[in-house]
């Protein structure tokens, strides 16, 4: 008749998981994005002739190909942040960039590259750059695994009558 029922206890378990690497592909990705939205401003958008017009966005040339291609790396980059595979998404788009950047670089299609992409050889560096600023966040940041176990009490219920 005077019984109180006991303070039900509940646990609950959060995990939480960070890195580096994620502020890393933040950075990057936002970047690309704004640079890339930049230079499809500039050039503006013509599906039929996406490689005919050249620009140059801080000193980079682009075509309006080659804004897509970063405004679409820049997504994928922020994809690469907030997944939980972002760290092999994150190392394929690295490897990317690099990969076009030595290409560039070492002048195996240069009349192609400038002709699609607006590209040259300080576009070439600026992607070895990226490409190896993001492979090392990748290889070195650690994952920081986070563990909060929280008990949760119910009030006492008042006793009936």
């Amino acid at each position: 008749m005077f019984t109180r029922r006991r303070p039900a206890t509940e646990a609950v378990d959060r995990e939480t998981v960070w890195s580096g690497r994620q502020v890393v592909a933040l950075v990057v990705g936002g970047a690309s994005i704004v640079f890339g939205a930049l230079a499809l401003a500039e050039t503006g958008v013509d599906v039929d002739h996406l490689y005919e017009s050249h620009t140059s966005v801080a000193g980079f040339h682009h075509t309006e190909l080659m804004a897509i291609i970063e405004i679409g790396f820049g997504l994928a980059m922020l994809l690469a942040a907030i997944t939980p595979a972002g760290r092999g998404l994150m190392a394929v788009l690295g490897i990317g960039a690099l990969a076009l950047g030595v290409v560039q670089l070492v002048d195996v299609w240069p009349n192609r590259l400038h002709d699609y992409l607006g590209i040259h050889d300080r576009n070439g560096w600026l992607f070895v750059a990226v490409g190896a600023v993001t492979l090392l966040a990748v290889a070195f940041l650690p994952t920081v695994h986070h563990r909060v176990v929280e008990e949760r009490t119910e009030p006492l219920e008042p006793a009936r009558r």
